[in-house]
């Protein structure tokens, strides 16, 4: 370790403190307590973090290791998502650019996140083989679609056929989602980022990371849950050379977004049009008969907030209000909702929330089956346990 001597060598050791400060706040490791684990003084740790001093290769890699990352992250600038979303034929889990996050997100956030949600999906990967699981989706993520509403509506009825439950109305589909293979992993991300999401190439799976700090708005993040898995669907998708020079008879169709896509996907997968139209034909309600108790009340069967349900009914021509005439956008009791929020606290539902989700319970499973199968040996076991802690993920084990 030593004081750098050329220009080259200061913008070297001022980008590698950096990444080590910022991978250590993000971990919520004390200055402190790295310098223990890699046996020096916080004195110097704290030189090496300003840029003062290059850390010698010995250094290096015990930072790397501390850190659970590559001695090739510690020198890293680029927007760390950059090269790997461009790469389908990887082996690796490509992590998603954000989408729609949050409005206080900022770029570093974004940063951070990612490299969270990389270490932690490659954990997850060690804890699935440690637990002699298999890590393949029963869902297939491969699916031909056109990227219109009619495709949205399509993937959504595939992924609830494949979960067997067709057109079934349902009030928690992430039991489903786990028990299908999904990794829903709930864990603590930097304020202004929801959610990310990540392919597994090899096994075909998919990663579906939800801030936990999203606890009280169990609402938002089932959701949130499913607009990353239509993500998901966009992106295989867009890496199928075919899909994406795909031609439809030279006829103009209806073309969405990947936001607007995934926002449809959530709609026909949370609330199918067939059975939900099929609940207001049996509770008598004409479209011009709705109050807001009665919405209130009958979007808790779905588990879905208010607002969403009232969209939904609009777009199926179940709901009905003059000022739908003014206003496309218009929805009923659009304003009596948005008044709400503004009064409350954000994530209230108005008439109340729906449970809690049980966050990790696929997770935790496994960290028990992996436990129990080390047996004497628990040193691979309690590595990944400890980049999950460090991660922010709660495990009873």
């Amino acid at each position: 370790m030593g004081k750098h001597k050329t220009q080259a060598e200061r913008e070297i050791a001022l980008r590698v403190g950096a990444r080590i400060r910022q991978l250590r706040e993000i971990q919520r490791i004390s200055q402190i307590q790295l310098a223990t684990d890699i046996g020096i003084r916080a004195g110097p740790l704290g030189w090496i973090e300003k840029g003062k001093h290059l850390p010698s290769g010995r250094v290096l890699y015990r930072l790397a290791k501390q850190l659970n990352v590559r001695i090739d992250d510690l020198f890293q600038e680029k927007n760390v998502w950059e090269e790997s979303a461009s790469v389908s034929g990887g082996l690796s889990p490509v992590m998603l650019p954000p989408l729609g996050s949050g409005e206080n997100q900022d770029a570093e956030s974004v940063k951070a996140s990612h490299i969270i949600c990389q270490t932690v999906a490659e954990a997850v990967l060690k804890l699935e083989v440690l637990a002699g699981v298999s890590g393949r989706l029963d869902i297939p993520l491969n699916v031909p679609f056109t990227p219109n509403t009619a495709g949205a509506e399509q993937v959504a009825a595939h992924v609830r056929q494949a979960l067997g439950i067709g057109q079934a109305t349902m009030f928690d589909y992430l039991d489903l989602l786990e028990t299908a293979g999904l990794r829903v992993i709930f864990l603590d991300m930097p304020e202004g980022c929801t959610t990310f999401s990540g392919y597994d190439p090899l096994n075909r799976n998919a990663f579906v990371f939800v801030n936990s700090q999203l606890k009280k708005q169990p609402e938002l993040q089932m959701a949130r849950v499913v607009f990353e898995l239509g993500r998901i669907f966009w992106y295989t998708r867009k890496q199928s050379v075919a899909a994406a020079d795909e031609a439809v008879n030279g006829a103009e169709i209806e073309v969405l977004n990947e936001g607007e896509f995934a926002r449809r996907f959530v709609m026909s997968f949370l609330l199918p049009a067939a059975p939900l139209r099929k609940a207001v034909q049996q509770a008598g309600v004409s479209p011009k008969g709705w109050t807001l108790d009665l919405l209130l009340r009958m979007k808790k069967r779905y588990g879905v907030c208010a607002q969403c349900f009232a969209m939904r009914l609009q777009e199926l021509g179940l709901s009905w209000s003059d000022k739908q005439k003014r206003s496309p956008r218009a929805f009923l009791f659009k304003d009596e909702l948005e008044a709400f929020q503004t009064e409350y606290t954000i994530g209230v539902e108005p008439g109340g929330n729906r449970p809690p989700l049980a966050m990790n319970g696929r997770l935790g499973d496994l960290a028990l089956v992996a436990e129990q199968k080390a047996g004497k040996d628990q040193k691979p076991f309690n590595a990944v346990r400890r980049v999950l802690r460090q991660s922010g993920i709660k495990l009873d084990v």
